[in-house]
């Protein structure tokens, strides 16, 4: 599945309109754990022709850019306050950390919602693995 992330209901509306129009099949899951909207993904199957995910493409970047009006013109505070990026601690427990709408919407120009997410993982594991040393040291040391 391909994933769009959206923080507005609106506007998540919009392209959900747009993939009925266009007859592709897709699912939604929201996050509501701290009685917020923490953000909504919308996922279309990964078999889409190239041409409709240029389409999709170009929808998506107009309602980020959308949203990022919405952000200015409300002095940066939508319906919700924060987004919601979930990840695994060691001990299996289920984390959300909460970030800035405006943030997630920013990083995700540049990186597909599963790079985020590795991301995110990568940051939980090194702050439960904490490692004061130097960075060099510790890259040469996994490598002796």
């Amino acid at each position: 599945m391909l994933d769009y992330i959206f923080f507005d209901t609106t506007l998540s509306g919009k392209f959900k309109d747009h993939l009925i129009k266009v007859g592709i099949e897709f699912t939604v899951e929201s996050d509501n754990e701290f009685g917020s909207v923490q953000g909504e993904i919308v996922a279309i199957p990964d078999e889409t022709s190239e041409r409709i995910l240029d389409e999709l493409q170009v929808l998506y970047d107009k309602l980020q850019d959308e949203l990022e009006h919405i952000l200015e013109a409300n002095g940066n505070g939508l319906f919700m306050n924060a987004a919601g990026m979930q990840t695994e601690l060691k001990d299996g427990t289920i984390c959300t950390l909460r970030v800035k709408p405006e943030i997630v919407t920013r990083i995700l120009t540049v990186l597909e919602f599963d790079e985020l997410q590795a991301f995110i993982d990568n940051i939980a594991r090194s702050v439960e693995g904490l490692d004061s040393g130097h960075f060099c040291k510790n890259i040469g040391d996994k490598h002796e």
